[in-house]
């Protein structure tokens, strides 16, 4: 994650954009970061039924990464 923007107007969520994609109909949000301890994590809750269909990520190759453990 290198971007994230939340937005509030007269208490409601009006804008949650992650890395240039926009996320509508968010529930809940959780954010978590210690600076210089560990990286950020964000954490979404949305409904389900509500007329529109998961749809699989696609996630473009330079975007991932190798994590050996």
């Amino acid at each position: 994650m290198k971007d994230l923007k939340i937005e509030y107007q007269d208490g409601k969520l009006v804008e949650l954009n992650i890395d240039g994609v926009s996320f509508n109909g968010v529930t809940a949000i959780t954010f978590s970061h210690e600076v210089g301890e560990t990286l950020p994590t964000v954490s979404l809750t949305f409904p389900l039924g509500i007329g529109e269909r998961l749809v699989p990520a696609r996630p473009y190759p330079k975007n991932l990464r190798t994590i050996n453990i």
